[in-house]
């Protein structure tokens, strides 16, 4: 069988100081296409992506969504197979791409969508193997939380399904959950696992935090994280800076984006208040 091409879509702005490391790990076949769609760089990423081969897609930084970006890449896509990825999500190993073109091979004809796992500061890459989901499975737990940053999809089911433009956020579940009720089936390839990278601030982790908590809690009912659990992940952040395992920058970031979801997960959490007669809204 022959070797699946894949047109692989990234979202970018001012990125230049992750995307390198990103490109640099994508072990491409000559026949890949590379579409970086990009809201207004002025820091090189978008000369460091032409240098790479790169199809740029421009987006006015206003008109910027999610899933408007998304819907811009793949309608650029000329291959059978879509893959979504961050500017910030680095592949764990030089296999990347090969683990998501042997799954194909071995996909029912109903997958439309495969997710590989984001792997936390702590985690090592994960072996091979897919895990499928189906029906009411998502809403049983998720596997390993991941999404658009790292996420396959079939061209011509996202042709018939386009991303949602106008949510803030979320809009690759609400994908997943519309092609489940389609009856088709959404695979884990569990040895396409990345690393988040980026150098955010912690504001805005913490911002991405409760948008990625309310996301989630749209679909299904998502782990809440505790006060005690934000002080044990704060103290293993303090450990493994000086062992070398996560950066200064990357602690920092990692733990406000805890803080963030506990902080909308009590936020969700509080009863609306009750409307006149009794009842709530």
């Amino acid at each position: 069988m022959a070797r699946p091409a894949l047109s692989i879509v990234i979202r970018t702005l001012d990125a230049a100081d992750t995307l390198g490391e990103v490109l640099g790990q994508l072990r491409r076949d000559p026949d890949d296409q590379l579409i970086v769609v990009d809201s207004g760089s002025t820091d090189g990423t978008v000369e460091l992506a032409r240098g790479q081969g790169a199809e740029i897609v421009p987006i006015v930084r206003g008109e910027f969504t999610y899933g408007r970006a998304l819907n811009r890449g793949f309608a650029a896509a000329r291959h059978a197979w879509v893959l979504s990825l961050s500017a910030h999500t680095v592949p764990a190993g030089a296999g990347f791409l090969d683990a998501y073109r042997r799954a194909i091979g071995r996909f029912p004809g109903t997958v439309t969508a495969a997710v590989g796992p984001i792997l936390g500061e702590f985690d090592a890459a994960l072996s091979g193997g897919i895990t499928y989901f189906e029906g009411d499975d998502l809403r049983r737990g998720f596997g390993f939380g991941a999404g658009n940053p790292n996420s396959l999809y079939r061209a011509d089911a996202w042709r018939g399904r386009p991303f949602d433009e106008e949510i803030g956020g979320g809009e690759d579940l609400q994908w997943y959950f519309d092609a489940l009720a389609a009856g088709e089936t959404i695979a884990a390839v569990h040895a396409a696992g990345v690393h988040y990278r980026n150098r955010r601030s912690m504001r805005a982790f913490y911002r991405k935090g409760r948008v990625d908590f309310r996301a989630m809690a749209r679909f299904i009912e998502p782990h809440r994280p505790s006060l005690a659990g934000l002080v044990i992940r704060a103290a293993k952040l303090a450990l493994y800076v000086p062992l070398g395992r996560v950066d200064w920058a990357g602690a920092k970031g990692s733990l406000a984006h805890c803080l963030g979801t506990y902080v909308e997960a009590r936020a969700l959490a509080k009863p609306r208040a009750a409307t006149p007669g009794g009842s709530r809204d």
